[in-house]
């Protein structure tokens, strides 16, 4: 279990987030959803360790992901930010990279989760020829080669066509299934995760508004989109 208690960080100016609340069991994927700017990569930074927060904490089994990283970190898996693998590295080389962060990863688990992320054609391709959405794919192979229970993915499908975005979601609804992983995914563009996501949590300026399981919303409203703009909408209407 995963669990954020009033999480906040906020930088002066008054960028960042503040009042997080979730609790996320496994097998269930909660999108963080909130138009750019909302705050939504500061909150997965901070959940994730990367940054400490002004308040709050986030914990995983119990433990501490601020305070004890050694028990929370090996079994996270992180793609948060731009694509930012080593250009002069093909991809093979960089997933080679993580047999001295993580034990256990052999060379039978860098080609299965190649083959897993369909990068099978391109592993031996420099990184600096991939495209963004090739980046993507790699970066979430990184994420995904120590076999951890939760994923933090931010803006997964940014850079990725049609065809890329159905595929991606494809493998991430596949790996929830079959291993029971949790994720948090943080996007703007709610159709790319609304088939397959179990929870919707809506970050607005900063401000946590509201969070609710699909079932809920499909109880009001048509699609997790339309509940997604609804929420923006009284909280753009309110702040008038």
């Amino acid at each position: 279990m995963f669990e954020v208690d009033n999480l906040s960080k906020v930088y002066p100016g008054g960028r960042g987030f503040q009042g997080l609340n979730l609790t996320v069991l496994p097998g269930e994927v909660v999108a963080l959803l909130g138009p750019n700017g909302a705050g939504k990569t500061t909150a997965l930074q901070a959940m994730a360790g990367w940054l400490e927060s002004d308040r709050g904490n986030a914990r995983l089994d119990g433990a501490s992901v601020a305070d004890q990283p050694e028990q929370t970190r090996p079994h996270m898996g992180l793609m948060i930010g731009e694509p930012t693998p080593y250009s002069y590295l093909t991809g093979y080389e960089y997933l080679r990279l993580y047999h001295k962060l993580y034990p256990g990863i052999d060379e039978a688990r860098i080609r299965q989760t190649i083959e897993l992320v369909g990068m099978s054609k391109h592993h031996g391709l420099k990184i600096k020829k991939y495209s963004t959405g090739m980046k993507q794919r790699i970066e979430l192979a990184s994420a995904l080669l120590h076999r951890p229970k939760l994923l933090l993915l931010d803006e997964p499908f940014s850079g990725m066509d049609i065809e890329g975005r159905r595929e991606m979601a494809t493998i991430l609804h596949s790996l929830v299934a079959e291993t029971g992983m949790s994720i948090i995914v943080s996007s703007h563009q709610v159709h790319d995760i609304e088939d397959w996501i179990t929870h919707a949590c809506i970050i607005f300026e900063g401000r946590h508004i509201g969070t609710a399981s699909v079932a809920q919303i499909r109880e009001s409203f048509p699609s997790v989109e339309e509940y997604y703009l609804h929420g923006i909408s009284q909280e753009r209407s309110g702040a008038a």
